[in-house]
């Protein structure tokens, strides 16, 4: 239990660290579109990221795939949905091709959810948070193919953790975004984040995330320190029984 509280922890704290500024883009836009787009990111954030996290080095060994595979087909993904959102015609033909795709869908549907989940399943894809102890430990279980109770467990309380502050972030927003003066260019902001998130796949395409991140990390030395709780030695000593 004492790990899984300081893995949440480091999740919500993950907030404050430089790594998350290179995918502040894409969280941003949850903050446009239909109501359920939030929950719908954050269901693909938290399902991806735990999947990828235990599971990403067996299949890529199994298939004899390159980690990269995997990125490239989230940078596809992003941009697709960054055209729709940017490209009135596009996001057109794109609901009618979810709406013969899901003929039996919930009316819930048709407020942006299966959009969010897929943006926040590349979400899960791009992110690479500063690991700390734990997540590293969990890392080195699945790299041996050790996917533990509490490997799995550790990562979706991280995940959960992350997404706290994800979804403050995407409801506050759209609080400021619905605001009277803003309610009659709700479309022409949805086509910047659209416009957004274009340049930031583009950028991906040749690694500006990973730099920034190594940037940011290189310079702001003091924020990597927010993974002190991880550190302490009753933390280290619950990891030591864990990790053989």
């Amino acid at each position: 239990m004492l790990l899984l509280l300081v893995a949440f922890l480091g999740g919500l704290l993950t907030v404050l660290s430089p790594c998350v500024l290179p995918v502040l883009p894409v969280l941003l836009s949850g903050t446009v579109g239909g109501r359920a787009r939030p929950a719908g990111i954050i269901t693909g954030f938290i399902g991806s990221f735990v999947l990828l996290t235990l599971f990403l080095a067996s299949v890529v060994s199994a298939l004899n795939l390159s980690p990269d595979v995997i990125r490239y087909g989230a940078v596809a993904l992003l941009l697709t949905f960054g055209l729709t959102l940017a490209v009135p015609w596009l996001q057109h033909r794109f609901e009618l091709a979810m709406s013969r795709a899901l003929p039996q869908r919930r009316p819930g549907d048709r407020d942006g959810f299966l959009g969010g989940v897929l943006v926040g399943v590349t979400l899960g894809v791009v992110w690479t948070p500063c690991v700390g102890p734990i997540l590293a430990s969990v890392t080195t279980l699945a790299l041996s193919g050790q996917v533990t109770g509490f490997a799995f467990a550790a990562t979706l309380a991280y995940a959960v953790g992350v997404a706290v502050p994800m979804l403050g972030v995407m409801l506050g927003g759209r609080r400021l975004l619905h605001r009277p003066a803003l309610l009659g260019r709700l479309g022409e902001l949805q086509q910047v984040f659209g416009a957004v998130l274009v340049v930031f796949a583009v950028g991906m395409v040749f690694g500006v995330d990973r730099q920034v991140q190594t940037l940011l990390v290189d310079r702001l030395p003091a924020l990597q320190q927010l993974t002190f709780l991880e550190e302490t030695d009753a933390v280290q000593r619950q990891l030591q029984q864990q990790v053989p």
